[in-house]
């Protein structure tokens, strides 16, 4: 069965030469899809910053707020997804999205009412219950918007959200630290609430009103369908077998990068807390724009660069560039958190951002391989993994090495340093081991897929 997607090589022609939604209309989808990322970036992150409150607060440790930052959150989060990949292959993607904004919103703001330590879990269990809906149901939702030649650097825009959210996430919480009074506030119904507190309901309430973006655009037609029926999740499975060592190498190593980019961004303020003795501003002050200038502009060079390579012949373009930016972020790594000097501090990291362009790259060439029949479900399994490895374990594992591998909180900075030199060379063997299937499946998925069948 033919490939129903566009053949002309002219960009500049409408892409309704194949069906596929005006490019406005394109990037407007893919606009309001972004603010809900950074949105979600937004409130899984602006825990980083509170890390010193909570901790006198409850009485927590390094090894305590790892948890509550990795497997905490990620335990929920990946566990959702799947049932949300199932979902999202057979309803609605548009209303999968509204619901999960407005849980997180929710918990976020749940997270400030937390007495102790089960309690502000069980308020992380539901941001990651929510946000779980949103990337598999936008992955699905961009690949069917965007034609196959574009696809990367659509997500890369899309994947932008996750560096621009963590960028807000650390303005607007060091803005509200400094607006509340350190003595607290008072608020009605709840009575006095200290400021860490008023910082997540600040953060979580507004999510309620910014979830109903997702109505101003639309749930596009379903594209590169296989025929027959809908596939059951055991089809799902099947398939992804018969792909394993994509499957593998692309999850596992995407994990790894991920494990390795969230233990820096998580533990970056803290980092900068205790090697420099500088105040929360002007943490938030250095890391936002570095956040937002090395993640945008390494997302959208990867997305470039692996469209171009693409458009080539280069059937496994996504994964080769990976090898390369993943070594790189991890060397760049380790002269910042080792660097005694702010300046150079500031250099490696922002270099290190520019090597992070994996969430829309990683995505794109997943949807590259995988029918639509099967996108939401094996989207939901890829995130389960990366998240699983990724978010969970590494803020978990820089806060394990701090308290009991060094056993001194002042060196978090080698602990972040240690856990990028193990998890960057991981990553590109895994990726390795995958470049020569995802050619073959590229080449299988065109040759077989089937034309638009009408959206859910």
């Amino acid at each position: 069965m033919a490939l129903q997607t566009a053949t002309s090589t002219d960009v500049s022609a409408p892409d309704a030469e194949a069906g596929y939604p005006s490019r406005r209309r394109a990037w407007w989808t893919v606009g309001v899809l972004t603010v809900l990322s950074c949105l979600s970036l937004l409130d899984r992150q602006i825990m980083a910053l509170l890390v010193p409150d909570i901790r006198r607060d409850l009485g927590l440790t390094d090894f305590q707020m790892g948890l509550l930052q990795g497997v905490v959150f990620s335990l929920f989060y990946v566990t959702f997804g799947l049932v949300f990949g199932w979902i999202i292959d057979r309803y609605s993607r548009r209303s999968v999205i509204y619901a999960g904004v407005s849980f997180w919103s929710l918990a976020t703001a749940a997270c400030g009412l937390a007495g102790n330590f089960f309690q502000l879990m069980l308020a992380r269990f539901g941001v990651g219950a929510g946000e779980a809906a949103l990337n598999p149901a936008a992955y699905s939702i961009i690949s069917d918007t965007f034609p196959r030649r574009r696809l990367s650097l659509a997500l890369s825009v899309f994947g932008a959200g996750t560096y621009i959210g963590v960028g807000v996430s650390l303005l607007l919480g060091g803005y509200l630290i400094s607006a509340f009074p350190k003595e607290g506030i008072e608020v009605p119904i709840l009575g006095h609430i200290n400021a860490w507190r008023a910082v997540f309901l600040t953060a979580g309430l507004p999510g309620l009103v910014i979830a109903l973006l997702i109505w101003t655009m639309t749930d596009p037609p379903r594209r590169e369908r296989l025929a027959g029926p809908a596939t059951s999740v055991g089809d799902t499975v099947r398939y992804m077998r018969s792909h394993w060592r994509f499957y593998t190498g692309h999850f596992l190593g995407t994990a790894m990068l991920a494990a390795c980019g969230y233990g820096f961004q998580t533990w970056s303020p803290t980092f900068l807390l205790r090697k420099f003795e500088i105040p929360i501003t002007q943490v938030v002050n250095i890391l936002a724009p570095i956040s937002v200038i090395g993640g945008v502009a390494g997302g959208l060079m990867a997305g470039w660069v692996a469209d171009r390579l693409f458009a080539r012949g280069v059937r496994d373009a996504h994964l080769r560039y990976f090898i390369a930016a993943g070594l790189a972020q991890a060397v760049f790594l380790v002269m910042a958190m080792t660097s005694s000097r702010l300046e150079l501090f500031i250099v490696f990291l922002l270099l290190a951002n520019l090597m992070s362009g994996y969430a829309g790259v990683g995505p794109a060439a997943l949807a590259l391989v995988t029918p639509n029949n099967y996108r939401g479900q094996i989207s939901a399994a890829y995130l389960f993994v990366t998240s699983l490895l990724g978010t969970g374990l590494g803020p978990t594992v820089v806060g394990a090495f701090t308290t009991y591998l060094f056993q001194d909180d002042s060196k978090v900075g080698l602990a972040i340093a240690l856990n990028a030199a193990i998890c960057a060379p991981l990553a590109s063997l895994l990726y390795i081991f995958a470049l020569k299937p995802m050619r073959e499946a590229v080449d299988q998925v065109e040759r077989r897929s089937a034309p638009p069948s009408s959206a859910a």
